[in-house]
C-alpha cells in the first residue's frame, strides 16, 4: 500500500471517530448539563524513502504525515439555561460542579444537572434518584427535615444555601477541580475525580441561579454543519481509495504483460 493511500484510509478512520462524537454531542442536545466533546487529532509523520538532497546539498528525509485519532477534550463552557421557575431546579453560572451520590452503588460523582426533587425521606435527589450532596465534607445527602411545607417554599442563595420559612436548613456541596480536562467521564452527564484532576475543592465563584435549569453546551447549529462536513469528507476519502486501488491493479497489470 503506497502512502497516497495511507493518507487518504487515515483520513477516513479519522473522520469515522469525529462522526461519532458528534453523533453522541448531537444525541445529548436535551440533556441537562452535558458538556460536548471536541475530538482531537495528531499527526504522525511517517518516513516514505530515503535521503534526498537539497538544493544547497543538505541531505534530508522526505516524510509523509496520516492523521489519528488523539482523544477527546471536554468543552466546559456554560450550557444554555432555561427558566423554569421551579423552586427545585438549579443552575450553576461559572465554573464547577453539584456533588451526587449514586443510589445504585454509592459512588460520588459530579455533575451540573440541577433538575432536582424531593424523595419519601425528604432527601434533595437528581431525577434517577441519586443523592444531591450536602456542604461539607463525607457523604451525607442535602435533607430538607421539616413537615407540612410546600416545595414553593424553598429559596436557595447564590452560594447554594438552602432557606426554608426563613429559616437556614443547609446548603449545596459546590466543588471545582485543578485540572477539568482530567475528569472522567461517567455515562454522559456525570464526572469521576481521578488523579490527574486532583481533590475536589470549593468552589468559591459560583452563582446559585433558582427557578434555572442548565442543558447542554451543544450548538445544534453548529453539530449539524460538521456532521455535513465529515461526511463530504468521508465520501472525497472514499472515492481517493477506490480511484488509488484501480491505479494500482493497472499498474500491477502492466508489470504482468511486461
Amino acid at each position: 500500500m503506497n502512502h497516497e493511500m495511507y493518507s487518504a484510509l487515515s483520513g477516513a478512520l479519522s473522520n469515522e471517530r469525529r462522526q461519532e462524537i458528534i453523533a453522541n454531542n448531537l444525541a445529548n442536545v436535551s440533556s441537562g448539563g452535558f458538556r460536548r466533546d471536541v475530538p482531537l487529532f495528531a499527526t504522525v509523520y511517517d518516513r516514505i524513502s530515503g535521503p534526498a538532497v537539497l538544493p544547497s546539498g543538505r541531505e534530508t528525509l522526505e516524510y509523509n504525515s496520516f492523521a489519528v485519532y488523539d482523544g477527546s477534550w471536554i468543552d466546559f463552557q456554560t450550557g444554555n439555561m432555561l427558566e423554569t421557575g421551579s423552586s427545585l431546579d438549579v443552575a450553576l453560572d461559572g465554573e464547577g460542579f453539584f456533588a451526587f451520590k449514586r443510589a445504585s452503588d454509592g459512588k460520588i460523582y459530579y455533575g451540573r444537572d440541577g433538575h432536582f426533587r424531593l424523595n419519601e425521606k425528604q432527601e434533595l435527589v437528581a431525577m434517577n434518584g441519586d443523592q444531591v450532596l450536602a456542604a461539607g465534607e463525607g457523604d451525607e445527602p442535602l435533607v430538607v427535615a421539616k413537615e407540612n411545607f410546600q416545595p414553593g417554599d424553598l429559596k436557595f442563595g447564590k452560594l447554594g444555601d438552602l432557606v426554608l420559612a426563613g429559616e437556614p436548613i443547609g446548603a449545596l456541596r459546590l466543588v471545582t477541580f485543578a485540572n477539568l480536562q482530567c475528569l472522567e467521564k461517567l455515562g454522559d452527564c456525570g464526572f469521576l475525580e481521578t488523579s490527574f484532576s486532583g481533590e475536589p475543592l470549593p468552589a468559591d465563584k459560583l452563582v446559585v441561579r433558582q427557578g434555572v435549569r442548565e442543558l447542554s453546551n451543544v450548538n445544534l447549529i453548529e453539530e449539524m454543519v460538521s456532521m455535513i462536513e465529515v461526511a463530504r469528507q468521508y465520501e472525497n476519502q472514499q472515492k481517493i481509495i477506490i480511484s488509488l486501488d484501480e491505479i494500482n491493479k493497472l499498474a500491477a497489470k502492466g508489470i504482468v504483460a511486461a
